[in-house]
C-alpha cells in the first residue's frame, strides 16, 4: 500500500508538472472572441452596404425624374421660342402695331392666332405628359436597380408630397406652373414690339382707300410662375432583413428598415427666354425650406447626403 500511494503521488505530480495543453483554453477563448468580432463586422458591413446601395437607388431615381423634367422643360422652352418668333413676324407685318395694309394685318393676325392655339395646346400636353413620365421613369429605373442591388426584395418608392414632411416641389401631374408673360416683355426673337395683350393700330384699305382701326386680344408666350425651385424629390424604403450571422440569436430581421431620400432638379435653361439648355443636377435635400424644422422630416436627417 505505501508503494501504491507513492506511485499514485508520482503520477499526479507528473500531471501537475506537465505544461502541455495549457494554451488550449486561451486559444479557444481567443478564437471565440475573434469569431464574434468578425461576425459583428460582417453584419455591420452588410448594414452599411444596404444603406449605400439604397442611397444609390434613390439618387438614380431622383436623377432620372429630373432628367425627364429637363427634357420636358426643354421642349416647352423650344415651343416658347417658336411662339416668340411668330410674335416677331406679327409685329413686322403690323409695323409694330402702328399702321399697315389691312389684308396683310388680317393675314398676320389669323396666322398668329392659329399658331398660338396649336403651340398653347402642345405646351400644356408636354407639361402634363412629362410631368407623369418623370414619376413613372423614376419608378422604372428604381425597380431595375433594385433587382441587382436588392434581389428578391420589394422596395417602397414614391415622389414626395405634403404628407412626407418635405412638401411638394413640383405641381401635381405637371412639370411646372406656367403663366403668360406681362405686357412689355421683350421676346428673345427679333420683333418690333414687346408683349402686348391688347394692342391697337391702324390699317389702310386700298379699295376704297380709307383708314381703319384694329384692336385685338392676343395670347402671349409663357414663363414659369414664381415660387419654389422646381425639383424632383424621391423617397425609397428598404424592408428589414436578416443579418448574415447571429440572426437567430437576435430573433431574426436584425437589420432594420432603411429610408433614403434624394433630390434633383433641372438647371441651366430658361422657359421665358426660350433657352432649351436644361440638364439634371443632384442637390442636397437640406436646402428645401422648412426641412430642418419639420416634425416628420427630422426622421430622415440621418439618411441624407
Amino acid at each position: 500500500m505505501p508503494r501504491a500511494d507513492a506511485v499514485r503521488k508520482t503520477r499526479l505530480g507528473r500531471l501537475m508538472a506537465d505544461e502541455r495543453g495549457q494554451t488550449f483554453p486561451f486559444a479557444v477563448t481567443l478564437l471565440l472572441a475573434l469569431f464574434i468580432v468578425c461576425a459583428v463586422a460582417i453584419d455591420v458591413g452588410q448594414a452599411v452596404n444596404r444603406r449605400v446601395f439604397l442611397q444609390i437607388v434613390a439618387d438614380a431615381g431622383a436623377f432620372t425624374g429630373a432628367t425627364e423634367m429637363a427634357r420636358g422643360m426643354n421642349t416647352i422652352a423650344t415651343l416658347n421660342l417658336r411662339l416668340q418668333q411668330a410674335w416677331g413676324v406679327l409685329t413686322f407685318a403690323t409695323v409694330g402695331f402702328t399702321v399697315t395694309a389691312c389684308p396683310v394685318s388680317d393675314l398676320a393676325v389669323s396666322g398668329y392666332r392659329i399658331f398660338h392655339g396649336a403651340t398653347y395646346a402642345l405646351t400644356h400636353l408636354v407639361n402634363l405628359g412629362y410631368g407623369m413620365r418623370a414619376r413613372s421613369e423614376a419608378e422604372r429605373v428604381t425597380k431595375y436597380n433594385a433587382m441587382d442591388l436588392f434581389p428578391g426584395e420589394r422596395l417602397e418608392m414614391r415622389e414626395t408630397d405634403w404628407t412626407s414632411g418635405f412638401g411638394s416641389h413640383r405641381p401635381a401631374f405637371r412639370l411646372v406652373d406656367l403663366q403668360e408673360v406681362p405686357d412689355g416683355t421683350r421676346p428673345s426673337a427679333p420683333a418690333l414690339s414687346g408683349a402686348r395683350k391688347n394692342p391697337t393700330w391702324s390699317c389702310l384699305n386700298v379699295k376704297p382707300p380709307f383708314v381703319e382701326s384694329r384692336s385685338e386680344r392676343f395670347g402671349l408666350w409663357s414663363e414659369k410662375r414664381p415660387g419654389e425651385p422646381i425639383a424632383f424629390v424621391w423617397i425609397v424604403k428598404a424592408p428589414a432583413t436578416r443579418a448574415r450571422l447571429f440572426d437567430r440569436l437576435f430573433g431574426g430581421y436584425v437589420i432594420p428598415k432603411m429610408t433614403a431620400v434624394a433630390a434633383a432638379k433641372p438647371v441651366g435653361g430658361n422657359i421665358k427666354e426660350g433657352k432649351a439648355r436644361y440638364v439634371a443636377k443632384l442637390i442636397p435635400v437640406r436646402q428645401f425650406k422648412g426641412f430642418e424644422w419639420d416634425r416628420v422630416s427630422r426622421r430622415f436627417r440621418r439618411v441624407l447626403h
